[in-house]
């Protein structure tokens, strides 16, 4: 009969759980200093628009992000004109993995694809579009403002995944 140790059984089993990293300790979710934000260029399609934001880990250390950014559509006087729906998956990409926590390495990135009609679905009309965009990563309450017009109709934003294409 083997003789087993429950109270090392038990501890090894807290520090698989707790995650990697230095014996067993978590890695921390990116805060308000540990990004910079970035955007790529707007791509059209099949009466769609999309872009990508961008988020790069730029301390010494891995840290966490999880969910969706939030992504408002301003008007040009800084009203809220629109929220982004948080979908998985669109158009334009999305994550086919579902919405994982991800470890940012350092120096590394991440992203969320951010897409739009370019008419209105219901009416196949024109859509109101707006004067730019603020964005908050996911852990964050930093906002950020992107210069870049969307339109407000089936405004999405997919989950944040690891790299910069915003597409897992």
């Amino acid at each position: 009969m083997i003789a087993i140790n429950t109270v090392a059984l038990a501890g090894a089993m807290i520090g698989l759980v707790a995650g990697a990293g230095p014996a067993g300790a978590a890695v921390p979710a990116c805060g308000n200093t540990s990004l910079d934000y970035g955007v790529s260029r707007t791509d059209g399609f099949a009466g769609h628009s999309a872009f990508v934001l961008l988020y790069r880990n730029h301390t010494a250390a891995s840290c966490t992000l999880y969910g969706y950014p939030g992504v408002d559509a301003m008007a040009s006087n800084g009203r809220v004109i629109a929220h982004a729906t948080r979908t998985l998956t669109g158009s334009a990409g999305g994550s086919r993995k579902g919405v994982q926590l991800i470890t940012v390495p350092p120096h590394g990135f991440a992203s969320a694809t951010v897409e739009w009609a370019n008419f209105n679905p219901a009416t196949s009309g024109p859509c109101r579009y707006s004067a730019g965009v603020l964005e908050t990563a996911p852990n964050t309450t930093k906002s950020v403002p992107i210069r870049r017009s969307v339109s407000i109709c089936s405004l999405q934003v997919h989950p944040t995944v690891l790299g910069w294409t915003g597409q897992s």
